[in-house]
C-alpha cells in the first residue's frame, strides 16, 4: 500500500511554504489559497484552514543507510524531539518494525518524522542526505472514535490488515511501503507527549490496493482508493 497524496489544513499557507520549501528545501509549488510539497513518490497538499490545538502526524521514508546522515541534516535546521523519559532523539520502532526514527515539528505543530525501515530495499542512494533521498510519505495518522471498528472496515472494503503491534488505541493499518495510523482521538504522539490527535481535517489517497472505493473513518477524513 503505498501513499500517493495528503491534503491537510495550516493555519498560515506563507509560512508552511517557507518551512517546506525553504528550511526543508522540498520542490513546492503555490498559489493564494493551496500548496503541494513533492516528497519522493507523494505529494503534500496544503490549503489554508482555522488554527487547532490538535496535531497531524506524517512520517517521511528515507534510505536505512541514510539514516544518521539524516538526523545529522535535520538537526541543522529544525529542533529534534526528544524522549521525555530518556532525552533520546532517535527512536527504535515498535516491535516487528526494524526500524529507526527521528521527530520534529511542522509550521503548525504537526509531529513529523523521518523513518528508516531496514527491510525497505530502495535504490543505492547516494552518501549523505538532501532533500531528495526522501522516498515517500510513509505514515498518516488518522484519528477516530473507534480504532478497532476502523481497522476492521477498511479491512473488510480494501483488504488491507494490520501491520500490528495494535491495541484499542492504535493500530497501523497496511504495511512497510504505506501506514494508515488509526488512533483514538485525544491519544497523546510520542515522542514527548505533548500534543494530542484529533478529529482534524484530511484527505489521503492510497495506491497499490485491489479495491477502488472510497471510506470516510470520521466526519473530517476521507480516505481515496485508486
Amino acid at each position: 500500500m503505498r501513499i500517493s497524496a495528503v491534503e491537510h489544513h495550516v493555519s498560515d499557507l506563507a509560512a508552511a511554504v517557507v518551512f517546506y520549501r525553504d528550511l526543508l528545501g522540498l520542490p513546492v509549488s503555490h498559489g493564494d489559497a493551496s500548496a503541494r510539497v513533492t516528497l519522493g513518490s507523494s505529494e503534500l497538499w496544503l490549503t489554508e484552514g482555522p488554527a487547532t490545538a490538535a496535531a497531524h502526524h506524517l512520517a517521511f521514508d528515507v534510505p536505512a543507510r541514510n539514516f544518521d546522515a539524516a538526523v545529522s541534516w535535520l538537526a541543522e535546521r529544525v529542533p529534534l524531539l526528544r524522549s521525555a523519559d530518556t532525552g533520546e532523539h532517535e527512536f527504535e520502532g515498535p516491535a516487528g518494525w526494524n526500524s529507526r526514527s527521528v521527530y520534529f515539528l511542522g509550521p503548525d505543530g504537526e509531529v513529523l518524522e523521518l523513518i528508516a525501515r531496514r527491510r525497505m530495499r530502495h535504490l543505492p542512494a547516494s552518501e549523505g542526505f538532501g532533500p531528495d533521498h526522501i522516498v515517500s510519505i510513509s505514515e498518516v495518522a488518522v484519528a477516530v472514535d473507534d480504532v478497532s471498528a476502523t481497522a476492521a472496515e477498511l479491512e473488510r472494503r480494501f483488504g488491507v490488515t494490520s501491520f500490528g503491534p495494535s491495541s484499542a488505541n492504535f493500530d497501523p493499518v497496511g504495511d512497510e511501503t504505506g501506514l494508515l495510523i488509526l488512533v483514538r482521538t485525544g491519544r497523546v504522539w510520542v515522542p514527548d507527549g505533548m500534543r494530542h490527535s484529533g478529529p482534524l481535517p484530511l484527505a489521503v489517497w492510497l495506491r497499490d490496493l485491489g479495491t477502488p472505493g472510497e471510506f470516510r473513518p470520521s466526519d473530517t477524513c476521507t480516505v481515496i482508493v485508486g
